[in-house]
């Protein structure tokens, strides 16, 4: 079987909202083929560099590698393979010219990967920008030590050389008078940019900012001295971001969160981050009042779950304190501002959209990224991209079918895996010491013989195949082989043996690894394991 065809799909893949093909690029990587990676990255997004330096890689929380040792490091072979793969080298398969327009407003990774497909579909793209730069949150939102300028210019140049045009320091005022201008349809991608006010007295104080414009002000190199102290409100990577910002600015921060730590949505790693440059994080509690030397605060008791899904913060009576704080900053949330009133909703300010299509209410106008989904992550963002540009491409007469396979198809063989116990080869980090003299780069890449030794981690999942089975006959309903198995492949039978047992049944086979520790733990010798021909 070629290496563009699969038995099935790996749950790397599957985790990923872009769908980049994770096992074809990584086999890629393992036998030193790095510019056909990046040919596999790019088939389904316009941004591997960005993505190997600051996508949140759900796909490394889905990969079958955790269920022996952990998970393989997906996002940092992204990175190796955008940095060593020649990125500018991979062909750009242009369709013929439509003589069809479109307008895209926004200059997000969401936007930019629409505009990307769309030129590469034949159509003439026109992006509009309101900032002076494109990239949106990624230029402004993200601070140069996750993600320098540099590795954000490099990928823009590539869609540009697409064909797509970016018109920067342009706010676009009604979307449905792009249409009237000529263009055949129109994608509102105009991000989250207007930040939640936290709702307290004291808030609209000069010494009290928002963590949209404080990272806007950091990356652009026009941020104020914060003083000695600084409060962060807020448990997002907005707020994580900001204080880690603020620590290279010379501040002792102290960050609020109303839940415990278990639920603070910023990316865990993250987190660990900013603890060890040495923000301060307290946990339940979240701010009553802003005075002009700090932050009033109760403490916080979680209560039952609320919409969200997780414990709902409730005020301890009686337990007010005060922070000091030279400087405040505010990162609660985002919302959306879109120009077009008639496609919003009331309840979020988000776009009406269709769920397939993304299409609004208003003939030619589609939405996607922050405008639907209120903040979300650069590979969420591109994956709505993605989908609009199918939709509109469809809505200007094409095939709608955007993907063409750029890369190799040469069959890569499915070679053993490291063996169970195998550690996740660590990357170099800043030291701590350095990290306080400004914004370098924390994180360093593998170079080419460790991303390979990385990559023969991997499993295979989408091409090896294993045939699971549980004897119903002897089985005692211990359950320890679903405790052990995290893939989930076993449930519990609705049926009962004859011994008045509901034995395990392999339900979901297609997902094990082959690890066999549901062999070792069962004490029924109940479960059989056979390994198929690898395709």
């Amino acid at each position: 079987m070629s290496g563009l065809q699969q038995a099935k799909t790996a749950p790397c893949q599957a985790a990923c909202p872009a769908g980049v093909d994770v096992p074809r690029y990584v086999r890629h990587i393992r036998d030193g083929r790095f510019l056909e990676a990046l040919a596999v990255v790019r088939e389904r997004i316009p941004f591997p560099l960005v993505c190997g330096y600051a996508c949140l890689h759900p796909c490394e929380s889905k990969c079958a590698r955790q269920q022996l040792d952990a998970p393989v490091a997906i996002r940092m072979l992204k990175r190796v393979v955008a940095e060593q793969g020649q990125h500018d080298a991979v062909p750009l398969a242009r369709l013929a010219v439509t003589g069809r327009k479109a307008a895209v407003i926004g200059a997000g990774p969401c936007g930019l990967t629409a505009a990307f497909y769309l030129a590469l579909q034949g159509h003439e793209v026109t992006v509009f920008e309101a900032l002076e730069r494109s990239g949106g949150m990624l230029r402004f939102g993200i601070p140069a030590y996750r993600l320098p300028e540099s590795v954000i210019d490099a990928d823009i140049r590539v869609i540009e050389r697409s064909g797509v045009k970016i018109q920067t320091g342009t706010r676009v005022a009604s979307a449905e008078a792009l249409l009237q201008d000529g263009f055949g349809t129109v994608l509102i991608a105009s991000g989250a940019w207007r930040s939640v006010k936290l709702g307290v007295p004291g808030e609209d104080a000069a010494h009290v900012v928002d963590g949209l414009t404080f990272l806007k002000q950091v990356n652009t190199g026009a941020a104020p001295k914060p003083g000695a102290r600084v409060v962060v409100i807020g448990g997002g990577n907005t707020a994580i971001d900001a204080a880690r910002a603020s620590r290279r600015l010379g501040a002792q921060v102290t960050q609020l969160y109303r839940r415990s730590r278990p639920e603070m949505p910023a990316a865990e790693e993250e987190i660990a981050d900013a603890i060890a440059e040495g923000v301060r994080i307290e946990y339940l509690c979240a701010p009553v009042r802003v005075n002009q030397g700090g932050v009033t605060c109760v403490r916080m008791a979680l209560g039952v779950a609320d919409e969200s899904g997780r414990p709902r913060p409730l005020p301890v009576a009686g337990s007010e304190y005060t922070i000091s704080a030279d400087t405040v900053i505010a990162a609660i949330g985002q919302q959306v501002e879109l120009p077009a009133s008639s496609v919003v909703q009331e309840t979020n300010r988000t776009a009406r959209v269709d769920a397939q299509t993304l299409a609004t209410s208003v003939h030619g106008i589609f939405a996607a990224g922050d405008a639907v989904l209120g903040p979300a992550s650069i590979i969420d963002a591109i994956a709505q991209g993605r989908t609009a540009a199918s939709a509109m491409d469809r809505f200007l007469g094409g095939s709608g079918i955007i993907d063409r396979p750029t890369a190799s198809a040469v069959a890569s063989e499915v070679a053993p895996a490291m063996p169970h116990g195998t550690p996740r080869n660590v990357w170099q980090t800043l030291p701590l010491a350095q990290r306080q003299d400004g914004f370098a780069l924390v994180e360093q890449a593998y170079d080419k013989q460790t991303a390979r030794h990385e990559a023969m981690r991997c499993l295979s999942c989408d091409r090896v195949a294993f045939d699971v089975e549980v004897n119903p006959v002897v089985c005692k309903d211990c359950g320890y082989c679903q405790e052990v198995c995290r893939l989930d492949v076993f449930e519990r039978s609705e049926e009962f043996n004859a011994s008045g047992y509901q034995s395990a049944v392999a339900t979901r086979a297609e997902r094990c690894v082959g690890c066999l520790n549901c062999l070792y733990i069962c004490p029924d010798f109940a479960i059989t394991l056979t390994q198929r021909t690898a395709v």
